[in-house]
C-alpha cells in the first residue's frame, strides 16, 4: 500500500499559489498573501512560509529563464555566470532535422527547434513538486509565444523534463 501522500502536481489544485507564480513569471511584485514576490536585483524572488526562497532570472531581451534555491535568511544571490552554480530550472535549445515526405515521393529536411525547460530533482518533495510546476508554467507560456516559418520548418517542440545528472 503506498503510505506517501498525494500532493498536488498542478497549480490549478492551489489557486493563491498559481497567482503568485503567474506574478513571478510576469516578473511583478505582491507583498500581501502567504506567497510573496518580491524583486530582488535581476532576480524575482518567490518567498513561502518554511521553504527555501526561488530566485527566478528571466533575460530582459529573450525567453530565458534561470531559476534558483536559496536559504531564505541569506542576502547572497546566485551569480548567473559562475559555470559552478547550477540553476533548478533553465532552458537548452537543440534542433533536429526532420525529413518530409511528400506524394511524389521527393524528401524535403525542415529544421525543427526543440526548447527543454529543464529541472533539477530536489530532495525537499515540496520544493520538487514546485520545480515541475514552474518548468510547466514556463513550458506552457514560451509555447504559446513561439514562432517560426511554416516552409522552412516545422513547429518548434517545446517540452518540461527532469535534469539527469
Amino acid at each position: 500500500m503506498n503510505s506517501q501522500p498525494n500532493y498536488p502536481t498542478s497549480t490549478a489544485d492551489l489557486p493563491s499559489l498559481e497567482l503568485a507564480l503567474d506574478i513571478l513569471l510576469n516578473r511583478q511584485q505582491k507583498d500581501w498573501g502567504y506567497f510573496q514576490v518580491i524583486k530582488e536585483a535581476e532576480f524575482y524572488a518567490l518567498y513561502i512560509p518554511t521553504l527555501d526562497s526561488f530566485k527566478l532570472y528571466k533575460n530582459p531581451k529573450s525567453e530565458n529563464y534561470k531559476g534558483y534555491w536559496r536559504n531564505s535568511l541569506s542576502e547572497t544571490l546566485p551569480d548567473l555566470k559562475s559555470r559552478d552554480e547550477k540553476p533548478d530550472i533553465f532552458l537548452r535549445n537543440r534542433s533536429q532535422q526532420i525529413e518530409e515526405k511528400k506524394k511524389n515521393q521527393t524528401i524535403i529536411c525542415k529544421k525543427q527547434r526543440i526548447i527543454d525547460v529543464k529541472y533539477r530533482y530536489n530532495p525537499c518533495p515540496e520544493m520538487y513538486r514546485l520545480n515541475q510546476m514552474i518548468a510547466k508554467l514556463i513550458r506552457d507560456r514560451i509555447a504559446s509565444n513561439v514562432t517560426f516559418t511554416p516552409g522552412a520548418e516545422i513547429m518548434p517542440l517545446v517540452v518540461a523534463t527532469e535534469v539527469e545528472d
